[in-house]
């Protein structure tokens, strides 16, 4: 029975893990999706924080830096917590691109005024940015990025140990910063293709109804641009796989950069 005995410093360690986890399943996709009931986060945030905890026992607890106080312990929490908040932030960026890429496209097709509620974060967006959700959702899954999801989980307490972690101002700054400005660049390299094939049937339009003013350009335009929006996305679908992918693989480089930069 005695092997079985768990001392306070061993809760405290838990305790400090846990926070780590269950912040970052709360912001990784798919994981912190809001149709995700809360109690299977939490079941899967005890059951990641007690691996990973057994595994930290195996291989030695780190010193509590200094004599336990409440404060102390409140201040490590917090730094635990902003530990998952930047790699659970920064981990979001991938399908934030998606969805203003799809909502770039939306506006030019003509669905920028019909908006549904997007499942994963509650909040209103457009058709087909929905639509591009859900398929860059399933290309995710199918090329293993969920199993980097929680190998990013694991990997975070062997860059940043508890009690390790440091916030330098002005390089998590400028690479946080850095990553916010490539959501634009990602998402306008996504919607490329169907953008500019859109903005040319449109001055295509243009000119026949400058040539033909006897048709109605407006009642034949709406219907032929969604014609020729939807088409040109099955055609370019194949390449924008491709750069989805390349767009994970950039968002992993720049979350493991991101984790050495709070390791000190």
């Amino acid at each position: 029975m005695e092997g079985l005995m768990v001392t306070l410093d061993q809760i405290q360690y838990y305790l400090l893990m846990f926070v780590r986890v269950i912040t970052m399943l709360a912001l990784l996709p798919i994981f912190g999706a809001n149709y995700i009931p809360a109690q299977v986060k939490v079941a899967l945030g005890l059951l990641l924080t007690s691996v990973l905890f057994s595994v930290q026992l195996a291989a030695g607890l780190p010193a509590f830096p200094g004599a336990f106080t409440l404060p102390l312990f409140f201040m490590l929490v917090i730094k635990e917590a902003l530990v998952g908040l930047a790699v659970g932030f920064a981990s979001s960026f991938l399908f934030t691109a998606v969805q203003f890429a799809g909502r770039m496209v939306d506006t030019e097709m003509g669905f920028g005024f019909v908006e549904v509620v997007d499942p994963f974060t509650e909040e209103q967006t457009t058709v087909l940015g929905q639509l591009q959700v859900i398929l860059f959702t399933i290309l995710f899954l199918a090329i293993n990025g969920h199993y980097f999801l929680l190998l990013t989980v694991q990997k975070s307490f062997e860059i940043v140990p508890l009690f390790g972690a440091s916030f330098p101002g002005g390089g998590m700054a400028d690479h946080l910063t850095t990553m916010t400005a490539d959501v634009f660049i990602l998402g306008l390299k996504l919607s490329a293709p169907i953008f500019v094939t859109l903005l040319l049937s449109e001055l295509a339009m243009g000119i026949v109804a400058r040539t033909v003013p006897q048709m109605n350009i407006f009642f034949v335009g709406l219907p032929m641009k969604i014609i020729i929006g939807m088409a040109t996305m099955v055609i370019v679908l194949p390449m924008l796989a491709d750069l989805f992918k390349r767009m994970a693989e950039g968002i992993i480089r720049d979350i493991w950069k991101l984790l050495y930069i709070m390791s000190g």
